[in-house]
């Protein structure tokens, strides 16, 4: 695994996360197709809620559910953006890694060349990607909330981006390429060639500003949710919080599976332990009869362990590395011990949350 697919791995997580945590406020969970869109769905809905507390003429109430005179609270507008920011980012994510799968095949040079002996096909794992997502972001990047940096790098990154998605799109789809001594995938190359060295470190810089925005996020959610006393929501929100410290931990030391056992275990022994107590919690608010009542769940299990099971994770990759022995990588999948392994079981945690407080 890549350091930056590692750290792209952290940020859809945490990214993930943080939407989930705000939808299940009932304030701003409301869905979004397009910022117009988001806009007149908030809209209708304070209509109706005004419909039925005040008398308005025929006209005053046509009026409001035209969208006249209504405006979304700044709350909603930021909810709004940064959604559409954490689509982006994961975009961005799929890009960088299409980069990566590109001059797995293709040589790095001006001049367009297969490399010898890939025994890989042109266009390998190569994701294509619809760019309608930057002119969302483009008009959301000149609209309050100010995301200072992160604006500046939408506005910055916008160009070579698309250039970068048509061309991966096109790659998707393209069954010719090879036609006419690969005409088409010259074209390509010339394009790709061009962007990725403009657009590989904005987007780096990019993944990085909605990953501290999104810790900011979560600590401001989980706060309200402890305050609340919503604790099963809340200590599941911590556990997967701490599952991204840990590879936050691990990006920032510049570790991957293939360098394993050079990872320095002193902050992530004091994560494990923060975790056990964490999930302890947990456990505790869902055997709670009355817990489960506040937080309208039906089920005294609703994890059926996951969290457990990341627990156990990051155990069998503590162990891994204090052996001292690389792990096996030839083999396809994710192997107990490796930080691919605790990153997909994080993830399902991931999804069990959003399918038990959101969806």
């Amino acid at each position: 695994m890549h350091k930056k697919q590692l750290k792209a791995i952290t940020a859809i997580l945490l990214s993930a996360l943080i939407i989930s945590g705000c939808g299940q406020s009932g304030e701003n969970g409301f869905p979004f197709d397009k910022p117009k869109k988001a806009v007149e769905e908030t809209e209708e809905a304070s209509v109706e809620a005004e419909d039925e507390t005040s008398e308005e003429t025929e006209d005053e109430t046509a009026e409001a559910e035209n969208g006249e005179d209504m405006e979304l609270t700044p709350e909603q507008m930021d909810l709004i953006k940064f959604n559409y920011y954490v689509d982006l980012n994961n975009d961005i994510v799929d890009i960088l890694d299409s980069i990566d799968y590109y001059y797995t095949v293709v040589d790095y040079a001006e001049e367009f060349s297969l490399l010898p002996d890939t025994g890989l096909t042109y266009g390998y794992r190569i994701s294509g990607k619809n760019s309608d997502i930057i002119d969302d972001c483009l008009m959301l990047a000149d609209m309050e909330p100010d995301y200072g940096e992160m604006d500046d790098l939408v506005k910055e990154m916008a160009e070579p981006l698309r250039n970068l998605m048509d061309a991966f799109s096109e790659i998707n789809s393209c069954y010719d390429y090879a036609d006419n001594q690969y005409q088409k995938a010259k074209d390509f190359h010339a394009i790709i060639y061009a962007s990725a060295d403009t657009f590989a470190p904005l987007g780096y810089a990019y993944i990085d500003a909605v990953s501290e925005m999104g810790s900011e996020k979560t600590a401001q959610e989980e706060e309200r949710m402890k305050e609340e006393g919503l604790l099963i929501m809340y200590n599941a929100s911590r556990s997967i919080s701490i599952g991204n410290q840990v590879l936050d931990v691990i990006y920032d030391q510049g570790i991957s599976d293939e360098t394993i056992t050079d990872l320095d275990l002193t902050e992530i022994r004091a994560l494990y332990d923060e975790l056990v107590a964490v999930v302890a919690d947990f456990d505790a608010a869902t055997a709670d009869n009355n817990q489960l009542v506040k937080e309208s769940l039906s089920n005294s299990r609703p994890f059926d362990g996951l969290f457990n099971s990341l627990i156990q994770a990051l155990e069998w990759m503590i162990k891994q590395v204090e052996s001292g022995q690389p792990l096996d990588l030839s083999a396809s999948g994710a192997p107990l011990g490796s930080i691919a392994h605790f990153s997909e079981t994080l993830g399902k945690c991931i999804e069990r949350y959003n399918s038990v407080f959101v969806e």
